[in-house]
Order: C-alpha cells, then sequence, then structure tokens
C-alpha cells in the first residue's frame, strides 16, 4: 500500500511534534523535511517548503533558511539559538523552533505526519 502526501502546516506539525517556537513567523505548508548543517549543501539541496533540521544556530542559518524558501527550521536535541539569531529570524518572518527529538526521529515523525493510508 502506498501513502498519499497530505497537507500539513507548520503550526499542526510543532503541535504534534511538541516543538518549542523560538521565533515567530507566517505559518505555512509543510512539504517535505531536509536535513543538513553544511550550509552549502542546504542552499543545493533544501527546497521551498521544507522543514530544515539543523544544529547551526547562526545569522548564516537565518540568511540559508530564507534564500532556500524553507518552511521553518527545527534545532534538534534541545538546541537554542542566540538572541540576535532570533531577533533575524523575527525579521525575516522564519519560524524556528527546538525539539529534544534528535534530526534522525524528528524527521521519521515527520514523514509519517506526511503520509495517509490510501
Amino acid at each position: 500500500m502506498e501513502g498519499k502526501i497530505i497537507n500539513m502546516t507548520i503550526a499542526t506539525m510543532a503541535e504534534r511534534l511538541e516543538l518549542n517556537r523560538l521565533s515567530g513567523g507566517t505559518d505555512k505548508d509543510v512539504a517535505s523535511c531536509y536535513i543538513s548543517d553544511l550550509l552549502s549543501r542546504v542552499l543545493g539541496g533544501c527546497q521551498a517548503g521544507d522543514v530544515w533540521i539543523t544544529v547551526q544556530s547562526s545569522l548564516n542559518m537565518v540568511a540559508v533558511a530564507v534564500m532556500t524558501e524553507a518552511s521553518c527550521v527545527i534545532l534538534p536535541e534541545g538546541l537554542i539559538a542566540p538572541g540576535n539569531v532570533i531577533e533575524k529570524a523575527n525579521e525575516e518572518d522564519l519560524t524556528i523552533f527546538s525539539s529534544k527529538d534528535s534530526a534522525y526521529l524528528l524527521a521519521l515523525k515527520i514523514a509519517e505526519f506526511l503520509k495517509v493510508e490510501s
């Protein structure tokens, strides 16, 4: 049986994953998930609507997320972004979350949320 992709917003995802919101931002649709900490790889691989999971918490992370049109960023393993990064994310309308889960577990959960049995 193949799964069918369903629509999910970052607000719904945040609730289901019990994410800690670090910055504001517009509620956007979630298309898929991308995991990388190497910013040059993210620029080439992350696509519009992807949830980007990374341990990067610098101003460059905000710039790359905005350039790739990521729906949001999740910092795994309880990581928190510094104040200046949160400030810039708010200016750029980028939502950043923190999660206690690992990047692997987050990706598994997001993939499951995006599928329903057909």
